[in-house]
């Protein structure tokens, strides 16, 4: 297990790979599957995880984009990523990393 870097493997012509974060297993698949509807010129891959660090694996293709997915109803989702934030290299926050929060809306 290592820490993700932007330019550890070369770019694939015309793909795109996006790494969803976080804990709600639902909400992370409703959101690959509205990514993956769009229409794209080029291929988009959409990968799931619940927290870094990945396991190492040469098979695995290289991280475009890493979006962490907070949902604000939850404390152990935002430590979940804090505690992922460590294993994500400095250069991946500059234009390459995304936080989305859920969960906003007041509960009746």
């Amino acid at each position: 297990m290592s820490v993700l870097r932007p330019l550890d493997k070369l770019p694939g012509l015309n793909t795109a790979t996006i790494l969803l974060v976080g804990t709600e297993d639902a909400l992370l698949q409703q959101l690959a599957e509205a990514m993956l509807k769009e229409d794209c010129t080029s291929e988009l891959k959409v990968h799931l995880a619940k927290s870094l660090p990945l396991p190492s694996n040469v098979n695995r293709p290289r991280i475009d984009l890493i979006v962490f997915v907070v949902n604000l109803h939850s404390k152990h989702s935002l430590r979940n990523v804090e505690e992922s934030l460590h294993h994500v290299d400095a250069a991946f926050f500059l234009g390459k990393v995304s936080f989305l929060a859920t969960g906003d809306r007041r509960l009746s």
